[in-house]
């Protein structure tokens, strides 16, 4: 399975949660996060934490995700994603 990870600003979280969700993905997590990346401090610290949305998905979700990000999200707001292969327990339920 894959693990995919999400950092984006925090005014999207509903619309992410709701895109994960509608590419195949049967469970997520969301925590609060802040941090600093190579351009220095995220400017849209102002605006509240970003956010930090986590996914167990198979190849294929995390493919359509990671396409959906490119094409609605990575151009418009301060949004990060990375995949890395997990293993699980009881891989069926992801």
């Amino acid at each position: 399975r894959q693990l995919i990870t999400i950092v984006a600003e925090a005014v999207v979280e509903r619309r992410l949660i709701d895109d994960l969700k509608a590419c195949g993905a049967r469970g997520y997590s969301v925590g609060h996060v802040s941090g600093e990346g190579a351009p220095g401090r995220h400017l849209l610290a102002l605006n509240g934490p970003s956010v930090r949305i986590e996914s167990v998905v198979t190849d294929e979700v995390a493919q359509a995700i990671l396409d959906r990000l490119a094409r609605d999200y990575f151009e418009r707001f301060a949004v990060v994603a990375w995949l890395s292969t997990v293993q699980v327990a009881r891989g069926e339920r992801f």
